[in-house]
């Protein structure tokens, strides 16, 4: 008798235990990394948006290096601007905020398109509309968040 218990107490020992691990209440993030719940980390942001970049735009190897230290610099931009606001106490305004995530992604594509030669520009018009659509098809359209 007292092995069956045993087992029993042990057996619901594991399993909650192994329900407790699923029920986290986070998802782990895309890539691994990361600064919480579904975010990737910084440098590897960086290095996805400019592997997708150099291989939209066929970009050589000087190219490929101020892309990323424009990336960088623009990550880092936001992330301080976010962390000011909130160490502010600044109540979330999610208007706002889009309206500064647009200049600052205008700004970015303005130094990005200082770079590069006629055709890729040609090119960057193109991979900038197709970035706006998935950017749509993603959040379900402007204002209907």
């Amino acid at each position: 008798m007292k092995r069956i218990l045993l087992i029993t107490v042990l057996f619901l020992s594991v399993f909650s235990l192994a329900q407790a691990q699923r029920n986290t209440g986070q998802r782990p993030s895309k890539a691994g990394g990361g600064n919480g719940p579904g975010m990737m980390d910084p440098a590897e942001r960086v290095e996805r948006q400019t592997q997708r970049l150099s291989e939209a735009l066929s970009l050589d190897a000087d190219q490929i290096a101020k892309v990323k230290a424009i990336y960088t610099k623009n990550g880092e931009e936001q992330r301080k601007a976010f962390e000011k606001a909130k160490a502010e106490g600044q109540e979330f305004d999610r208007e706002k905020m889009r309206e500064q995530m647009k200049a600052s992604m205008a700004k970015q594509d303005n130094e990005i398109k200082a770079l590069l030669t006629p055709e890729q520009k040609v090119k960057f018009e193109q991979y900038l509309k197709d970035r706006e659509e998935r950017m749509k098809n993603r959040q379900g359209g402007p204002g209907q968040n």
